[in-house]
């Protein structure tokens, strides 16, 4: 069968989703509204085929221009250039740091009574900080067991956007690039033992990178930049 390169093509783990969760549109997210300079950012929904901009977009960061019709004018950056987005808001989440999306109370719900006390929360937030740098010098540390003439070096300003990749989050983004780990040709070569070596490297759930196919995601996205 021959291969097809539309729009659409490699966006199947992307754009998956749980059997329950299937063709439903999160009405919450249709009908939110953002505001000129909201700092948004991008997560492709597979239920919302309307307004969905290119997969390379999927995880970018970027602020809201003004409204079109039914959807946002938003500006990105794609490898240092500046690109405009015309993009439905089911494909939009605040950034973080941004105001969340607020959730409807159902009629009759009560208001929960949440009791602040400043010092216990800063406290909370720097055992967060805390733990998050730990863990991220561990990590570091761990650089010196991979073996990088296999996966070659990269610095950071070669990084691309690994949150595109199925099963990378931002803080797995970020315990990568403590690794060494910048680009999509990095993890291309991830084979075998190496991708064990990673997934123990960066504290992951066991077998998470094999399962999730880095390696398969990577190559995909090497051959559409070419």
């Amino acid at each position: 069968m021959k291969r097809s390169h539309g729009t659409r093509q490699g966006t199947r783990s992307i754009l998956s989703r749980s059997k329950s969760q299937r063709g439903r549109i999160n009405i919450t997210r249709s009908i939110h509204s953002y505001s000129e300079g909201d700092k948004v950012s991008i997560v492709l929904d597979g239920a919302q085929q309307k307004g969905m901009p290119h997969r390379r977009f999927q995880g970018a960061t970027g602020t809201v221009r003004a409204k079109q019709g039914r959807a946002f004018v938003v500006d990105v950056r794609d490898k240092n250039m500046p690109k405009t987005l015309i993009v439905r808001p089911e494909h939009l989440r605040p950034a973080d740091g941004a105001p969340k999306i607020e959730m409807p109370r159902r009629q009759g719900q009560k208001a929960k009574v949440e009791a602040v006390v400043a010092p216990a929360e800063d406290s909370k937030s720097e055992s967060k900080e805390d733990k998050k740098k730990a863990e991220l010098e561990r990590v570091k540390e761990r650089a010196k067991s991979i073996d990088f003439k296999v996966l070659g070096t990269a610095k950071a300003s070669d990084k691309d956007d690994l949150q595109v990749i199925k099963g990378v989050g931002p803080f797995i983004e970020e315990k990568l690039n403590a690794l060494g780990i910048y680009t999509y040709l990095q993890i291309s070569k991830m084979k075998g033992d190496l991708e064990d070596q990673v997934n123990e490297a960066i504290e992951f759930f066991p077998g998470r990178v094999k399962r999730d196919q880095w390696v398969n995601q990577a190559k995909d996205l090497i051959s559409e930049e070419e």
